[in-house]
């Protein structure tokens, strides 16, 4: 153990049309560029990383800063593809927060809000048609509209007390730059492609060339209902790389999450619960092998072994920056009784960690347990990104060469 350094979505499924193409089209213009050249001597020799964790951790903001750091910058073309992406994303956060009004029994401090409402639910059915152009046409009517919501009293109420009900992280900013989003003019900038938020519902894959080797980063959908897919994804790791968001401790997850994964949508489940549980099941997976049968025997002899035994295993506890800002007004206990109170952030920062790590079931017959090796990670701080994926670079090659010795 190595330290390195409820809101149901009734209309999620309908959110899939224009959106869902359009983040498509962004993938798939970044792959043609990201495939290596097979003649290159580095190619055989391509290290495989698999990137798991729970939906919205932020998987795919770390690989898009790696994008930036090791490939180059997105073009004005790949920019444009995301606006619709944005779009959805701010007209669905502040549908969020006026149905989140109902938790609180409250209504519009600003009764000409509930015009507004209706001007926003008019656009955003629209949007999920397929249809960008009425946003076009109207878009200064939809960001006064929007903005005289976001600005209520009574939806900042809902704001203050997002625990209680699934909200974007990007909510805030998106708001605060909504001028310049409705603008005629608008190209989407970096920070607002780091931010936007669209599930992965398909394997991607992207490959670095990090100081002459190649790395094939494959990444996988968080949501439950995806993760029946990674089985596909196990062959040939040379790390598991597992993300999970520090900020998730006082947050559960939404009904259409559990009932999309077959669970029972009236439990409650703390999103960093499933974040630990998903990790133990990971690290402690088992697969069978067969040794060739014995002079007695005529059959095989099958053996359990630990699935990822001989692989690097990297855990990022991302969402560093939430995890601060949140720390001092909600406590750690909402997920883990047995925590005891501190005015220290790293030491509860320190106690998340610990918690994931300890569930490797090799603690029991060792007591050193395997060496899982974690991170605090702030996804949208390109320098973190970067300091993190060198040492985190380093450890594999480092890992290999030990393991190449054994």
């Amino acid at each position: 153990m190595t330290p390195m350094s409820t809101q149901d979505n009734e209309f999620e499924a309908e959110n899939q049309s224009i959106c869902q193409r359009a983040f498509k089209n962004c993938l798939n213009s970044r792959e043609k560029n990201y495939f290596p050249d097979p003649s290159d001597p580095g190619f055989e020799q391509m290290i495989k990383i698999l990137v798991v964790g729970p939906g919205d951790s932020g998987k795919s903001t770390i690989l898009k800063q790696m994008r930036i750091i090791h490939d180059k910058n997105y073009s004005n073309e790949e920019c444009r593809r995301y606006k619709p992406v944005i779009i959805q994303n701010i007209f669905d956060s502040i549908t969020r927060l006026v149905e989140a009004m109902n938790l609180f029994n409250i209504s519009f401090n600003n009764k000409e809000n509930a015009t507004n409402y209706q001007t926003v639910q008019e656009g955003f059915k629209i949007l999920k048609s397929g249809d960008l152009n009425d946003w076009h046409k109207n878009s200064k009517n939809y960001r006064n509209a929007i903005k005289s919501i976001w600005e209520d009293k009574s939806i900042q109420h809902c704001f203050d007390n997002r625990n209680l009900f699934y909200l974007m992280d990007s909510t805030e900013y998106f708001m605060t730059n909504l001028d310049r989003i409705s603008s005629a003019q608008y190209l989407p900038i970096l920070d607002d492609i780091l931010r936007v938020r669209q599930p992965t519902t398909a394997i991607q894959e992207y490959t670095f060339k990090i100081s002459g080797s190649y790395f094939l980063f494959v990444d996988v959908g968080g949501q439950r209902s995806e993760r029946r897919k990674w089985i596909n994804c196990f062959e040939n790791v040379t790390c598991l790389l597992f993300v999970a968001s520090l900020s998730d401790y006082d947050l559960k997850m939404t009904k259409d999450e559990l009932r999309s994964s077959n669970s029972n949508e009236h439990e409650e489940v703390n999103r960093m619960r499933d974040g630990v549980d998903l990790f133990k099941t990971l690290i402690n997976w088992k697969k069978k092998i067969y040794t060739p049968a014995g002079k007695n025997s005529h059959k095989p002899k099958a053996v359990e072994v630990l699935l990822f035994d001989k692989c690097s295993i990297v855990l990022f506890l991302n969402k560093e920056d939430l995890f601060e800002e949140k720390f001092r007004r909600s406590s750690l206990k909402q997920c883990f009784r047995d925590y005891q109170e501190t005015n220290s952030v790293e030491q509860a920062k320190q106690f998340v960690a610990y918690k994931f790590v300890e569930v490797d079931d090799s603690l029991r017959n060792n007591s050193h347990g395997r060496d899982i090796y974690w991170h605090y990670t702030f996804a949208l701080d390109k320098k973190c990104i970067e300091t993190v994926v060198a040492s985190v670079k380093d450890r594999i090659l480092k890992f290999m060469i030990e393991s190449m010795r054994l």
